[in-house]
């Protein structure tokens, strides 16, 4: 049990910090919308929002990239720890 926890438990710890920075980048991204553009107006759409210079400025349409950045790679993060963690567990 010992290995399973020093091989899964970093890779969780830092795919939970990606999911935390991507929230707060997603969060940031909101204060960057052009004027006029309602929270509605940008987030409950069927193409949610993404890649619309017409919702966004061009800093927020950067923290929209980091933040889709940071999300898929902390899921990636967390499903490599779960493997880990059964792979191990399985010895």
């Amino acid at each position: 049990m010992n290995s399973q926890l020093l091989a899964s438990v970093p890779l969780a710890a830092a795919g939970v910090m990606l999911l935390v920075t991507a929230v707060a980048c997603e969060r940031r991204m909101h204060r960057h919308r052009q004027p006029g553009v309602s929270y509605a107006d940008a987030t409950l759409r069927l193409d949610g929002g993404w890649r619309r210079p017409d919702l966004f400025t061009a800093e927020g349409l950067r923290l929209q990239r980091r933040a889709s950045r940071c999300g898929v790679t902390g899921a990636g993060l967390l499903l490599a720890s779960l493997a880990l963690w059964v792979v191990l567990g399985s010895r």
